[in-house]
This record gives C-alpha cells, sequence and structure tokens, in this order.
C-alpha cells in the first residue's frame, strides 16, 4: 500500500521534493544527475570493528553511474508562498546556445528574459534553483539531446546570486557536490512492463486446477456490504516504470581513470564509459542509460557500511 498509485512516471527525468543538509556551509548544489551504466562487484577489506567478518576481504554488490559535467544553461527564481505553503515559481531565464534547445510547442513563447533582466527583477524571489543540462552526447549512450534538470542551492539567497554568477555557462563536477563515503539516495524511474496480470503485479496465489473459469485471478473482489471493489483490491494494470528513490546509497569512489572500471566490450546494453563515474554500494532503481538523481540523504542508517583497500573490482 506505501506505493500507491502504481501509474507511470509522469516523467522519466526524476525530481526530489525535500533535500537533505550537506556537511559544508558554502553554497552548492543540493542534488546531481548521473546515467546509469550497469552493476558489478568489488572486494576490500572489512573495517568495521565487531563484525564477524573484521579485517578480511567481503564482496560489495555497487552500481556504476557514468557522471559527465553539468552546464549551467540559466536559473528559476523562486519565491515562498504562504498561502499555497509552498514554494511559487516566479520567473526564469535561459542562455541558448547550441547545447541547450527547449522546445515548447503549442503554446505562444514569452520573450526570453537575460541574465540582466532577471537580476533588476531579484527582489521579487527569494532562492535560487539552476537549470542545467545532463550531457548525453559526451557519453557512448548514442543520445544527442540533453536531459534538462533543475538543481536547487543552499546558503542564503545573496551567496546564491554569486554562485550563478560564478557558474552561468560553466560546467558542475560531481566532485562539487558529494565527497566519497557520503550517503546519497538515488531516485530513478524503474524499468517498465506495461499492462500486467494480478499474479506478478501483487504476487497473488495461482488458485487450484478447478477453479472456476480461470486461475491467475483474485478469487472474490469485494464483499457485499460495502457493495464496491474498494481500491485496495488487486487488479490488472500498469507494472514497472514507476518513479522510485532508494536511501541510503554509500558513495565509495569518485573517479575519472575509466580504465579502473571498464570492462572489455563495455557495460552491457551501454558501452563504455567516457567520463567521470561514481560507484554506488547497491542496487540503484531503474534500466541502463536511465538518468538518476542523486541527493545527500535525509536520514543516515543506523548500520554503516565500513570497508577498506579496494582491491579489486569485477568486469
Amino acid at each position: 500500500m506505501a506505493y500507491y498509485p502504481r501509474k507511470r512516471a509522469d516523467s522519466i527525468v526524476p525530481k526530489f521534493n525535500s533535500y537533505g543538509k550537506p556537511k559544508a556551509d558554502a553554497c552548492k548544489p543540493l542534488c546531481f544527475y548521473g546515467i546509469k551504466a550497469g552493476s558489478t562487484y568489488l572486494l576490500a577489506k572489512n573495517a568495521k570493528k565487531g563484525s564477524s567478518s573484521y579485517g578480511q576481504e567481503i564482496s560489495v554488490p555497487v552500481t556504476v553511474l557514468e557522471t559527465p559535467d553539468l552546464k549551467v544553461a540559466g536559473a528559476r527564481f523562486y519565491k515562498i508562498d504562504k498561502i499555497m505553503s509552498g514554494k511559487k515559481a516566479v520567473f526564469e531565464f535561459t542562455v541558448q546556445d547550441a547545447d541547450f534547445k527547449k522546445r515548447v510547442t503549442g503554446k505562444k513563447q514569452k520573450k526570453a528574459l537575460s541574465y540582466t533582466d532577471a537580476l533588476k527583477r531579484k527582489d521579487e524571489a527569494d532562492s535560487i534553483a539552476l537549470i542545467a543540462t545532463v550531457n548525453y552526447k559526451a557519453t557512448g549512450v548514442g543520445q544527442k539531446k540533453p536531459v534538462i534538470v533543475e538543481l536547487p542551492l543552499s546558503s542564503t539567497y545573496d551567496e546564491q546570486l554569486n554562485y550563478l554568477k560564478e557558474k552561468l555557462g560553466k560546467t558542475i563536477s560531481i566532485d562539487e557536490v558529494f565527497k566519497p563515503d557520503d550517503y546519497i539516495d538515488a531516485k530513478a524511474v524503474t524499468t517498465g512492463y506495461g499492462t500486467t496480470g494480478v499474479v506478478e503485479r501483487f504476487n497473488i496465489k495461482v488458485q487450484r486446477r478447478k477453479a472456476n473459469k480461470s486461475q491467475r485471478h483474485v478469487g472474490s473482489i469485494n464483499p457485499w456490504h460495502p457493495a464496491t471493489i474498494m481500491y485496495t483490491i488487486a487488479r490488472a494494470g500498469q507494472y514497472g516504470y514507476h518513479s522510485r528513490t532508494e536511501s541510503n546509497k554509500k558513495l565509495l569512489m569518485v573517479d575519472s581513470d575509466v580504465d579502473k572500471i571498464n570492462r572489455k566490450g563495455g557495460f552491457k546494453n551501454y558501452g563504455l564509459l567516457k567520463n567521470k563515474y561514481a560507484v554506488l554500494s547497491g542496487s540503484v532503481p531503474g534500466t541502463t542509460k536511465r538518468v538518476v538523481a542523486l541527493r545527500h540523504t535525509l536520514r543516515e542508517p543506523r548500520t554503516k557500511l565500513e570497508i577498506a583497500d579496494i582491491n579489486f573490482i569485477a568486469k
């Protein structure tokens, strides 16, 4: 019941509604975006004291994300709306260049604001989110069109304005947002399977051979009173392509030496890594080539993964 409604995600680009606090006080993005390349495992020493395998070599399953630098193409200014008890976008501006093409069809586009025009209206807002692009073209995926994402900023409004001035038209690396050993929440759209029945969708029991008409269905879908089908009843429908968040993935390493991780022929259904990459412990939602959103975790785990001396990465 925690995953209702089981519907298709509204967008293939995941977005967070809340963000964890970074350890540093300086202004920087609260999230970052990468591209899922695949899974593997590594061997390292268990550094957790008191563990039964302390000091021994253990196998750790990991997920590899390719993280090309994000290019800042503009900003969106927000104002706290006390009536709606949330933030409301006031205005935005973008720098139109060869890499950034925002297509809006079916509507008359308003005259685009420039950076100088946006600064004249800065008193109308109280926070900033950068508009950046995930450079798929720099990877071996084959997609040319960049993915447009939002990067909220930490710290005060004045420091956000200074950060925008510094980064406009430039790139942001994953090193500026996360450090190794940080705990991260990963959000992505899961693999889609289309419409499926109740057995696969809800794992209900298959009925006996002599059941009425069919075996792969719910025996009773509702009581007499109330005379309705309640939303808790298992029904056929959309399975997969859901927006899901997995918490507390430890960032084990961030590296630009792709020879350490690239396998012969590249990752299955992805290819060879060409940019900086991040290695996260455990699994991450979504299929390969899918964009993944990363943020500082909201609640750190009680039991933490402690490893040292990574001496082998499976290729």
